[in-house]
């Protein structure tokens, strides 16, 4: 195996940067011209950070490493139906994954299926069915506590922009229910009618040489067998659960960093916490390698906009959050980078291999 990491690779990274950085320029900029954020002042922001109650933040570790055994221990579930994958190596994996994630942005999120296919050399098309799956589950559930938090936490925007904070909100709620109910109804149908459903897809691709439809089939098929945890309702329900308690204990981070930081961040709840959450994992989506810049930038913008939350304070919760989810994780995952005699950049060479290799057979 090669640990060069192909042009393809560097291109993509240098564009997902380039657009985080437009966007995260375009939301900074307009920050810029309120009077709270001119007027910030560094001595608070210190002030809060320093005199953090420790007590909480531990609270806020141990929730952070939890949550991180709680996604292997749902992936072993979900990949339970296709092999008894070991717990260690899912933990690893998600570790590993985070971590590259939180270094190189985005482009890292292919890290955990591949170096869990690779470990219980798994079809790489089967994982990336459970990691789909995973996107689903969390996204539904995201949606929800964001529905529930929206009509049941305190919200406390700035008055000028109520309106048009809340009907947005609203609207985005809508749409995210909507594609999120297509896509979850797509899958299950997949899932049971599997066969049909890949027959059906390869005939109408008749305009393919016979090697690329037997790629294709044999794909499908791979991805049908990583959706095979669809198999009844008990499934379901544990799975559902597992999530439930997982983005339970994320939300829990949030709020247990907001007691630690006492004032106003101390009276919001922990429905306003998992809100706040909310457009933190938004924010991942354009973040900055190693600073998380979407995740602070999304973070402070809900803690102001909707609960009238200072500048400093609102700063000063964004960044301790960032520090407790990605702190613990990337030293513990340096420690097992050196146990497995693996690097980083080993590690994403790993992640393309395995992504081309999907490219190439759809």
């Amino acid at each position: 195996m090669s640990n060069s990491i192909p042009k393809k690779s560097t291109r993509r990274r240098w564009l997902w940067l380039l657009v985080s950085v437009v966007i995260l320029g375009l939301i900074v900029y307009n920050l810029g011209q309120s009077k709270e954020w001119r007027e910030f002042r560094w001595d608070r922001f210190w002030a809060l950070v320093t005199h953090a109650r420790p007590e909480f933040l531990l609270v806020a570790l141990v929730a952070t490493y939890s949550s991180y055994l709680l996604r292997a221990y749902r992936w072993q579930w979900f990949l339970e139906p296709i092999k008894k994958a070991s717990l260690w190596v899912l933990f690893v994996g998600q570790i590993l994954g985070f971590s590259s994630i939180y270094l190189i942005g985005r482009p890292g999120e292919f890290v955990r299926p591949a170096y869990i296919a690779r470990k219980e050399n798994v079809p790489i098309a089967a994982m990336v069915a459970v990691w789909l799956l995973e996107r689903i589950y969390d996204t539904v559930f995201l949606v929800m506590l964001f529905a529930a938090a929206l009509y049941l936490a305190p919200l406390d925007p700035a008055a000028a922009r109520a309106g048009t904070i809340l009907t947005r909100l609203h609207a985005a709620g809508l749409v995210m229910f909507a594609v999120t109910g297509g896509l979850i109804v797509a899958l299950v149908a997949f899932r049971l009618r599997a066969d049909r459903s890949t027959a059906w897809l390869v005939a109408r691709c008749g305009f393919l040489s016979g090697s690329l439809r037997g790629h294709l089939e044999h794909f499908l098929h791979s991805f049908a067998d990583g959706l095979k945890v669809i198999q009844n309702w008990r499934d379901l329900v544990a799975s559902v659960v597992i999530t439930v308690i997982l983005w339970s204990v994320n939300a829990s981070v949030f709020w247990s960093v907001f007691q630690s930081l006492g004032g106003k961040l101390q009276r919001l709840s922990w429905l306003s916490a998992g809100l706040t959450m909310f457009f933190a994992v938004l924010g991942l989506i354009v973040q900055l390698p190693g600073i998380g810049g979407g995740y602070l930038v999304f973070t402070a913008l809900a803690l102001t906009e909707l609960f009238s939350i200072g500048a400093e304070a609102a700063t000063g919760a964004a960044v301790m959050t960032w520090i407790m989810i990605s702190v613990p994780c990337l030293l513990l995952g340096v420690v097992l980078l050196l146990h497995e005699g693996l690097t980083f950049r080993k590690l994403e060479a790993i992640a393309e291999e395995e992504r081309e290799a999907v490219e190439e057979e759809v």
